[in-house]
């Protein structure tokens, strides 16, 4: 097993930019551009990677209301993916720019549309055989829908946008006895609504993070890991009251292990400690238990499960001084033929919040069946339910949406 940077940045990038569906041949023209099959159009020196997803579905509860203290809102709805991705590999180097969108119009419920975009620039380097590099450049607008912020928001929708640097540096041969890798990086996030007075500048925010990451070979596909790093979170709008500072850093500390044993298992595991010191000391400090696991098992070619475990600090958006975040994961991919293919997840989370009486419970459910209809083109129905109970009867819903996708490349 490698750990070098090129190799954890073809996974990045696989994340970021992968396609709904391979594309289908077309003939050569003119021009030298050319559509191969693996949805890719060669021109020039540049690989260009377009997708779209089209859904048509309902949503039984747009604004995420409790139902017994405010009426659900119910709504058909569309929704528009369009995703397109430019690569320029040279001599080892991949310098790559992407966007990526979401629109979505519901046709009861004009006030919840939306059209969130992210826009991405990366450079993966590799300078040596010992030392490669990924630096990544994000522009994003989004937006967080009615009551999804887990405060009480009044009923609106609130946009925002953030810009992000992030780099990591990796030092280390393919095969090395110890590797190491360095990142850091900078977002910053800012509301561009203040509906309903909710005081959605207060939450403007900078987060500057550094951390390091050494890893040492126990066995040839098992590695050990030791990470630290530091997380400083600067808001922009003090409050009124100087008790209520908000300002923190955040320092981790873990230990864990990664490993390859199998052909048909992966994963990895982390446990340490996460203290939050806020910059006033007007709120106490605080140290938690904070772990970070992930498995793949895949028993058949054609199946693949995947499982997550996560426990770490969060802001908690103005209520009490912040969260401890607890989440686990599961879903399970299975191809039933060469043609028809599932999926089944589930996610289970409770966010507890510090210096304050407030729990909040989540819980998700989806299933996807999806057909290929062709080389460039799937379609498929898909069910998604959450949950969130609080201690806040107000935060307290229950949502389904069901819907028709066709995913393909242009």
């Amino acid at each position: 097993m490698s750990l070098k940077l090129s190799k954890i940045s073809i996974a990045v990038m696989s994340v970021l930019f992968a396609g709904g569906a391979v594309a289908a041949d077309v003939q050569q023209q003119d021009n030298g551009k050319q559509n191969n099959a693996a949805g890719v159009i060669n021109a020039g020196g540049f690989e260009i990677r377009p997708t779209l997803s089209l859904a048509i579905g309902k949503n039984d509860n747009v604004g995420l209301a409790n139902g017994a203290l405010a009426a659900k809102t119910s709504s058909n709805f569309t929704k528009l993916s369009p995703k397109i991705v430019v690569e320029m590999p040279t001599q080892g180097q991949v310098y790559s720019a992407t966007y990526s969108g979401i629109y979505t119009n519901y046709s009861s419920s004009s006030v919840d549309n939306f059209n969130d975009h992210n826009f991405g620039l990366a450079a993966k380097n590799d300078w040596s055989t010992r030392v490669n590099s990924l630096i990544n450049v994000d522009y994003n607008k989004g937006h967080d829908g009615r009551n999804a912020l887990g405060i009480v928001n009044n009923g609106f929708k609130q946009l925002w946008h953030t810009t992000g640097l992030k780099g990591m540096v990796h030092y280390g041969a393919d095969g090395a006895q110890g590797q190491f890798e360095l990142t850091a990086g900078q977002v910053a996030k800012r509301y561009d609504t203040n509906n309903g007075g909710t005081g959605t500048s207060l939450m403007d925010n900078d987060a500057t993070n550094l951390m390091g990451a050494f890893f040492y070979k126990v066995a040839p596909a098992t590695h050990m890991i030791f990470q630290a790093g530091t997380t400083k979170i600067s808001y922009r709008v003090a409050p009124v009251l100087a008790i209520n500072n908000r300002d923190s850093t955040e320092n981790q500390y873990m230990v864990g292990v990664k490993w390859d044993a199998t052909a048909k298992t992966s994963g990895s595991f982390k446990i340490g400690k996460v203290n939050k010191t806020f910059s006033l000391g007007a709120q106490p400090s605080a140290t938690n238990t904070a772990w970070d696991a992930a498995v793949t098992w895949s028993p058949l070619t054609y199946s693949v499960v995947n499982a997550s475990l996560s426990q770490k600090a969060a802001e908690s958006f103005g209520t009490g001084s912040f969260m401890v975040s607890r989440d686990s994961n599961v879903d399970w991919t299975h191809g039933w033929s060469n043609y028809i293919k599932s999926k089944l997840s589930f996610g289970d989370g409770v966010d507890t919040y510090q210096a304050v009486n407030q729990v909040n419970k989540r819980q998700t459910y989806g299933a996807k069946l999806s057909y290929e209809v062709n080389r460039w083109l799937n379609a498929g129905v898909e069910y998604q339910n959450t949950k969130r109970n609080s201690t806040n009867p107000v935060l307290t819903y229950t949502q389904n949406i069901t819907m028709l996708v066709l995913d393909g490349t242009l």
